[in-house]
């Protein structure tokens, strides 16, 4: 390994940190489960100085200025969600999973799209515990395929993969070849189940300048595109924590594209 893939390793992102939190999170004590997420999120709230102006310009634009304790505060929340996220994540893709109570909305449109045949593509952002969500949503006879790109970190990118995988959900890197779109729409004619981030934006035409609560943001409309080839329905699901080891699927509205849709008719979908 060189010296540089080693200091990779040991960012607070990096392979070494995720591997560390996997024995904490498989193997540790139940208090230990339960208590240390808040403190590592707070000292990574306090150290990674670029991620907490990040999270603080977001709740502040979301909302509002409250003062600086309070607006801190939300932030830090921000960060103690995903660490409490990641470790159930993580025991619950382990040999040693903890029972995890999911609840799902009492109609099931997703069934009964791949009923009909095209397929589904399932649409989510970095809110919530999208790896949970997916395992769930993997019941539905038809395979899983979760679009991601690579890891920012790219120490940890077979690590995280070969995880999602052994747990029963195939992932596709939307940014491994420029097939990549192509090994989606293959999944979408076989009628399976095709997942993906709107807010991880891989560039060029396929990303699209969207106001979000009063700012620009850039958001994938790669989704939209699959559904307009293929004719598949899309769905917005989002996977919310609402207690230790407890999560609320939420279903959005379904909607599908016109093979003649236009990219300011796709725009107005996002």
């Amino acid at each position: 390994m060189s010296v540089g893939s080693l200091l990779r390793a040991l960012r607070f992102d990096g392979l070494w940190w995720r591997k560390f939190a996997y024995l904490g999170s498989v193997y540790g004590p139940e208090w230990w489960k339960r208590y240390s997420p808040p403190w590592i999120a707070a000292i990574i709230y306090l150290f990674v100085t670029r991620n907490r102006r990040g999270a603080l310009a977001n709740v502040r634009r979301i909302l509002g200025r409250r003062g600086w304790i309070r607006d801190n505060l939300a932030a830090l929340d921000v960060f103690i969600s995903f660490a409490h996220c990641m470790n159930e994540a993580l025991e619950y893709f382990s040999p040693r999973p903890q029972p995890v109570r999911v609840d799902e909305p009492s109609d099931d449109p997703i069934k009964a799209a791949i009923g009909r045949g095209r397929g589904a593509v399932l649409v989510t952002c970095h809110f919530g515990n999208w790896d949970v969500g997916a395992r769930t949503l993997a019941r539905f006879g038809a395979p899983f395929n979760l679009v991601m790109a690579r890891e920012a970190n790219e120490t940890t990118a077979e690590y995280v993969k070969k995880a999602r995988e052994d747990a029963g959900v195939r992932v596709l890197l939307s940014d491994q070849s420029v097939y990549g779109s192509f090994n989606m729409l293959r999944a979408l004619k076989r009628n399976e189940i095709v997942a993906m981030q709107l807010d991880r934006p891989l560039g060029g035409d396929g990303a699209r300048l969207i106001d979000f609560f009063g700012a620009p943001a850039w958001f994938q409309a790669g989704p939209l595109r699959l559904a307009r080839l293929t004719g598949a329905p899309i769905f917005p699901v989002f996977a919310l924590r609402v207690g230790v080891r407890h999560y609320d699927i939420v279903l959005g509205t379904e909607r599908t594209v016109s093979r003649h849709a236009t990219i300011e008719e796709m725009d107005r979908i996002l």
